[in-house]
């Protein structure tokens, strides 16, 4: 039983990830789709090569309308070639996980110095390992979850 819903799993997984990750083809997809709703930060690109990133106002059947820094923007459906949708950024969530597995690797290593020491350590007689690993872990830690890139653009239309 076991083996065959196994076997169900490793069939469907990279479909669903097939069906899941595409964008949506047609262009009601952008009037009718729960990413992208009125004040939606969104970059649409051009036939010619051109991009235009502002605040998503509308779809309709003829054009794309969204607000950009010059004002508010009509391209027509028929040059629209690509739309993405900003996604949200995680730099908080991921400087607290980098804390979090900082604190652990440096209290890890820290038990591990504290075990080789016999008593001549480069601290002193008394092993400081753990209070001298935890703080570093977590320092290094931290900014490795600040510096993880965060974000970006996800495709929501490409035209046909």
């Amino acid at each position: 039983m076991l083996i065959r819903w196994a076997r169900i799993c490793l069939v469907a997984a990279p479909l669903c990830v097939l069906i899941w990750g595409q964008p949506g083809a047609d262009w009601a997809s952008l009037q009718h789709s729960p990413a992208i709703s009125a004040g939606t930060q969104i970059e649409a690109k051009t036939t010619d090569n051109k991009r235009y990133r502002g605040e998503f106002k509308a779809a309709d059947t003829d054009a794309l309308v969204l607000t950009t820094s010059n004002g508010e923007q009509r391209l027509a459906r028929l040059t629209v070639s690509r739309v993405s949708v900003k996604k949200p950024g995680h730099r908080g969530r991921n400087t607290l996980i980098g804390l979090g597995i900082g604190a652990a690797a440096g209290l890890a290593l820290g038990a591990v110095a504290d075990a080789r020491c016999t008593g001549k350590c480069v601290e002193g007689n008394t092993p400081l390992g753990k209070e001298a690993g935890t703080p570093l872990g977590l320092l290094i830690g931290a900014i490795i979850g600040v510096a993880l890139p965060t974000g970006g653009w996800r495709e929501v239309y490409r035209a046909p």
